[in-house]
């Protein structure tokens, strides 16, 4: 409960009993006293200062109208808008101080108090005796402006019926603390107890959270923080969690820290009720490290496991559907790149879990250079993978290429050259793989030459860049196509980005003998009224060669017709396009729409995104339109958005958002709450055993306690009455 800590940032120190007997100022050690009158009574030892009194010293100031001191009790009375002004810029206030002890001991009653952070306090009676322990009866924080004196309501405040702060143990004590919001009371713990300011970390229970659902009914999650006093460098939490109905899980966290290294994990195990059966006993552990070795190496290692298939996602723990274990060592010097992985894929759905991969291991070096004639780059890798849908595969390959430029007159020539060598020893193929060849070697090779010229249009009211590219490009390779799995390049997609590689499939898997001309015209369009144009079309005309081992194959000597356009005329409106058509009917394959823009401070944008199931390897046709709005009214922002499926002929809303949000630079109410509001719907399902879901998410944000989340339950429901819970 970080709003706790702050009741307790006043602690009084006002220590010494010398006040001279001066008329107007004196100032005896580290105390300095004054006054516009002051009254001496030999006989009965009494005191009285009044009229601007004044008493400071190392940390605090006092001011009050009258000051009564009693050296024979030791007792000194402050009376009459008391004011406390602490070293850090704090100020208290009370009506009556009293003081004992040679000024150890305080009674405030009552105290007014504003922090250096702008927030108040209150309390009814202070108390603070000489061994420095302090107690606040029915103390009252808040982070809003407000005036407790006049008995201003802030918009939200923490109520307690007592705060004892105990400096020999740096421990604050809370009882029956109550969180209210607009009066209403919103949270309530009957006691707690934290470390002070002072202190970093110490262990105890932390903060409890409590919940309801229809799925778990009455549920809570306590965690309990474990500290070492006598090692900072590593700490855990242990977290049960209580499911009123459908079972109970524990989770263990520990995180450590050494020099150059740091390591955390989370272990989970119990016994819930899962897609499986109720009653399951459940075990998941995932864990992350990181490590700075020596000569430049950086290690990261993370694993994931969890022995029943969904029951991480069902209760929260984790999101993840797919669990990648690995250990990655990767080393990066200004010329070079060296790397070495090892890691493991765990599956957690059903349509895909005979293929679960494992990597062990994969090394590669890449040496790259350039000087003032040619660039240069050479690649080494070996790997070994097994369960690769079936396949279990060894490949040794290396890659050697060199580049060079020629700046003519108006011309640019770009030449490129490259040799390659890969082994494979396949171990393992699945039964629909008749072929029976172990050991394959290829090599190859392959060059391009390239040209390219700027064409430019300049005025004041226009400029035009226009840049036509011809490329002739030569692979050579053996035939290893029929022999080889194609596990790197099976959803090749040819675009832009790699129109003009010599190897446009660009995995080692599926190099193939083939000839081809790649030409393309890009073209750049400035004006001051119509904006920024940006316009890319091209295609690739296979002379020779073969095209194999793609899910996507396109058989004919022409690829798509590569097509992309940006086009930002204004604020009112922008657009862009990304589409592969087929040459034959100029029909597209896949596309990919954007339209947005502003008008009136409304912000609009959609989005249509589409894909032919021939050109994918699964088959299926995709086709999906997502649509937002949004408006910002001063200080707030509305939004809302909406995507459905249009496959097959359909209109299925997938997803349904609506959102309230404030965007000034304080706070919605006041100077300390702010309020966000949003709704969800999700219609479509993740997997197995997460359903759809309609929510309502109200979050409440506080100055100095950070934000509380809010989702009934009850108000899902009444949403979507057919929702499974």
């Amino acid at each position: 409960m970080k709003y706790i800590k702050i009741f307790l940032f006043f602690i009084f120190f006002i220590s010494g009993n010398a006040l001279g007997a001066d008329n107007k100022q004196t100032n005896s050690g580290d105390i300095n006293f004054s006054s516009e009158k002051l009254k001496v009574d030999e006989k009965t030892k009494i005191m009285i200062a009044s009229g601007n009194v004044i008493i400071t010293n190392n940390n605090r100031q006092l001011t009050a109208d009258k000051v009564e001191y009693d050296q024979n009790s030791d007792k000194a009375i402050a009376t009459g808008n008391v004011k406390l002004k602490e070293k850090d810029g704090s100020i208290y206030e009370s009506e009556r101080v009293i003081l004992t002890n040679e000024f150890k001991s305080v009674v405030a009653i009552p105290l007014y108090g504003e922090l250096i952070d702008k927030s108040f306090i209150k309390s009814n009676n202070f108390k603070k005796n000489d061994l420095g322990e302090s107690y606040f009866k029915e103390g009252v924080y808040t982070a809003c402006e407000c005036d407790f004196k006049q008995d201003v309501k802030p918009i939200w405040r923490v109520e307690t019926k007592e705060i004892k702060h105990d400096p020999a143990t740096k421990t604050i004590y809370l009882k029956h603390p109550v969180m209210r919001i607009f009066s209403i009371p919103v949270y309530y713990l009957p006691y707690l107890s934290f470390p002070d300011w002072t202190v970093k970390r110490r262990s105890g229970f932390l903060t409890p959270v409590y919940g309801y659902s229809k799925q778990n009914r009455f549920h809570i999650k306590v965690p309990y923080y474990y500290s070492p006093e006598n090692d900072p460098t590593w700490d855990m939490t242990f977290t049960s969690h209580q499911n009123g109905k459908t079972g109970h899980a524990d989770q263990l966290n520990i995180r450590k820290k050494y020099e150059n290294s740091s390591l955390e994990t989370n272990i989970y195990k119990g016994n819930l009720d899962t897609n499986k059966s109720d009653g399951d006993n459940v075990f998941g552990v995932n864990f992350k490290a990181n490590s700075n070795l020596d000569n430049n190496w950086k290690m990261t290692i993370e694993g994931k496991y969890a022995d029943q298939e969904t029951f991480m996602r069902r209760y929260g723990f984790d999101s993840s559907d797919r669990y990648k274990s690995y250990l990655n060592l990767e080393k990066i010097k200004p010329n070079s790149i060296s790397k070495i992985e090892i890691y493991n894929i765990q599956n957690l759905d059903e349509t895909s879990s005979n293929n679960e991969p494992v990597l062990a291991p994969s090394i590669s070096h890449h040496i790259f250079d350039s000087n003032k004639s040619y660039n240069y780059d050479v690649k080494l890798n070996a790997h070994s993978i097994y369960n690769d849908e079936s396949y279990d595969i060894k490949r040794w390959s290396g890659l050697a290429q060199i580049n060079k430029k020629l700046n003519l007159t108006n011309i640019v020539l770009e030449g490129d050259a490259n040799f390659g060598l890969d082994l494979y020893s396949i171990q393992g193929r699945p039964s629909t793989d008749s072929n029976d060849n172990k050991y394959i070697d290829r090599l190859s090779s392959g060059f391009s030459v390239a040209a390219s010229n700027q064409y430019g249009i300049m005025s004041e009211e226009i400029g035009v860049v226009i840049e036509p590219k011809i490329q002739f490009s030569s692979v050579i390779s053996s035939d290893r196509t029929d022999e080889v799995p194609n596990r790197d390049s099976s959803e090749f997609r040819l675009d832009q980005a790699n129109l003009f590689l010599n190897n446009q499939y660009q995995g080692r898997d599926n190099i193939q003998r083939s000839d081809r001309i790649n030409a393309g015209v890009s073209a750049y369009v400035m004006t001051e009224e119509m904006g920024d144009l940006n316009f890319f079309i091209g295609q690739s005309q296979k002379i020779s060669g073969t095209q194999k081992n793609i899910s996507s194959a396109n058989n004919d000597r022409q690829s798509h017709l590569i097509n992309s356009i940006s086009w930002n005329p204004s604020s009112l409106y922008n657009f862009s396009w990304f589409s592969l058509y087929n040459h034959h009917n100029l029909k597209s394959d896949t596309s990919d729409f954007n339209f947005n823009g502003s008008l009136d401070g409304w912000n609009y944008s959609t989005r249509h995104r589409s894909v032919d199931g021939a050109f994918v390897s699964d088959g299926i046709d995709r086709e999906e339109l997502a649509l937002g709005i949004s408006k910002n009214f001063s200080n707030w922002k509305t939004s809302y958005s909406r995507t459905y499926d249009l496959s097959n002929d359909k209109e299925e809303m997938i997803s349904e958002t609506l959102g309230l949000e404030y965007t000034g630079s304080g706070y919605m109410f006041g100077n300390c709450l702010t309020v966000l509001f949003q709704y969800k719907s999700s219609g479509g399902v993740v997997d197995r055993d997460l359903v759809p879901e309609d929510s309502i998410y109200l979050t409440f944000n506080f100055r100095n306690l950070g934000a509380y989340q809010w989702q009934p339950k009850e108000i899902n429901k009444s949403l979507n009455k057919n929702l499974r819970y």
